[in-house]
């Protein structure tokens, strides 16, 4: 693992040992030479860290497509926003705001806008208006899932040139393949969240035992396999297996 910069500083869990064969180091360095790392996101510690988790362990998987390209939004989890510290705080992730009216549909069986949730929403330090749903704030939840739940968050491409999306999808595609298919071969009892037609094309030819899929939750129109209106809600489906409000602290 000697001069790759991905892997340096990392804390391999290993589970993930014998994954990382000769031939598949090569191919991380090789990645590495493609791409100018000082002007990639996220930044470089964070890219592989998902080879810190327990690949035994993990009970869900949830795909993502490409990191944030502005510079220090990625963290290396997908869908993850650094620098968002509230729900209460203004944003325009669409995606984000509907994971959460998905997770709140899963503990309350109600549909609401997002608008609507923040009337309700129980921060610690914000009293809700009506109601009291208390969920972690994202600066704190998509950790919680990923340290304390086992939950990865894994993108489909591990780096973009900051400020220019999919930039690099092409040159981690076949690490990619590999890494999804050591995962599915390795921990069957995973439940793959699908989420729109990137990630079900990305592991179309990967035997996947457990899997949901649903539209990508930036969109939500009323459809079978919406996230939030359709007839599996993939929170629902597994939270006997993690606490998705992060309240078992």
């Amino acid at each position: 693992m000697q001069n790759s910069i991905f892997l340096t500083n990392l804390n391999i869990h290993e589970s993930w040992n014998s994954f990382l064969t000769d031939e598949i180091i090569d191919l991380i360095k090789s990645i590495e030479s493609s791409i100018q790392i000082e002007s990639a996101t996220p930044k470089k510690e964070l890219v592989l860290r998902f080879l810190e988790m327990d690949l035994h362990a993990i009970p869900v998987v949830i795909l993502g497509q490409d990191p944030y390209p502005q510079e220090g939004v990625a963290t290396g989890r997908s869908f993850e926003v650094n620098g968002l510290n509230s729900w209460f705080d203004k944003f325009r992730n669409v995606s984000l705001k509907n994971i959460l009216r998905s997770i709140y549909k899963a503990y309350t069986a109600e549909e609401l806008k997002y608008s609507e949730i923040l009337k309700k929403l129980n921060e610690g330090d914000r009293l809700p208006m009506e109601g009291d749903f208390k969920v972690l704030p994202p600066n704190q939840l998509f950790r919680y899932w990923w340290e304390k739940e086992n939950v990865l968050l894994l993108n489909t491409a591990f780096t973009c040139e900051i400020g220019n999306p999919n930039s690099h999808t092409k040159i981690w595609s076949k690490f990619t393949q590999k890494v999804l298919s050591h995962l599915a071969d390795n921990n069957k009892k995973a439940v793959w969240f699908l989420w729109g037609n990137n990630a079900q094309k990305i592991v179309a030819d990967i035997q996947i035992e457990n899997k949901i899929e649903t539209s990508h939750p930036m969109m939500c129109y009323q459809r079978d396999n919406d996230i939030l209106f359709g007839k599996i809600n993939p929170f629902t489906e597994t939270k006997n297996k993690v606490d998705w409000l992060g309240l078992n602290k």
